[in-house]
């Protein structure tokens, strides 16, 4: 059942009230996003593009790699480190079989507010990665998307992340949270985790247990007073795309003025 939201205390007394709950050790996750049924917590990559075709995942990766150095201004990966390949798209808003996550109520929320029906989504990352593997998991351990086992024993997050290259022959059912290496400075302004979708390209609303996951909506008639509380927060746009063009447009939109 979702939880209505009128203010940022509500919306922290919610969170709490639904994560005292579930009994773990674990820093819940969050994820802003539009109240949406058809597709609520499915990555970009399985939308339909704006033709309404399908995406090709390996032609998008391929492309990538190949052209984004030439407009980088920044270190990008080294070219086997397909992982980190995949966390620079998403943050730069190219289609990926990765969900943005935050360890941020906060930030989580201020994405939300960009949506005229704005949801703040909360998971339990560990119990997420425990619906793919038989042993217990270590709270707060979190498969290496680097690390390749060899004595054949499966890693994860490894796994799904090679689905993107494999074109889904790897990777597990369900999604695995993960947290990434961070190349990015959007990466680490916003806390970023992310969930790896593996083969199921569906929402993961549909494939994980309401136990785990919880929606919070915030009401619509409380957004500019929730956009202030934010402000007033410290949660600015700036705070969240630590970029100089960002600041430009911050600092442009505060020192505008009302004519007498």
């Amino acid at each position: 059942m979702d939880t209505q939201i009128d203010s940022i205390s509500a919306l922290i007394d919610s969170i709490k009230t639904v994560t005292n709950q579930w009994d773990s050790r674990t820093t819940p996750w969050f994820r802003g996003e539009p109240f949406v049924d058809a597709t609520p917590l499915l990555p970009s990559l399985f939308r339909p593009s704006k033709n309404g075709k399908r995406y090709n995942e390996n032609r998008i990766l391929q492309s990538f790699r190949r052209l984004g150095p030439g407009f980088t201004d920044y270190r990008t990966p080294d070219r086997n480190a397909i992982d980190e390949w995949l966390f620079l798209m998403q943050h730069l808003r190219v289609p990926t079989r990765l969900l943005d996550w935050s360890e941020g109520a906060l930030i989580a929320l201020y994405f939300a507010l960009e949506y005229e029906h704005p949801v703040v989504w909360t998971l339990n990352p560990d119990e997420l990665n425990q619906l793919s593997v038989s042993s217990k998991i270590i709270p707060g351990a979190y498969p290496l998307t680097w690390f390749r086992p060899e004595d054949g024993s499966i890693n994860i997050g490894h796994e799904n992340i090679r689905g993107a290259w494999e074109e889904n022959r790897r990777g597990m059912e369900l999604p695995v949270a993960i947290k990434p290496t961070y190349i990015h400075p959007r990466m680490r302004a916003q806390k970023s985790c992310f969930t790896v979708h593996g083969k199921r390209q569906e929402p993961m609303s549909k494939m994980i247990p309401e136990t785990i996951l919880a929606r919070f909506v915030i009401k619509e008639e409380c957004i500019p007073s929730i956009r202030r509380d934010l402000v007033m927060l410290g949660i600015t746009h700036t705070s969240i795309f630590p970029e100089a063009e960002f600041l430009a447009q911050e600092i442009k939109e505060a020192a505008t003025i009302d004519e007498p």
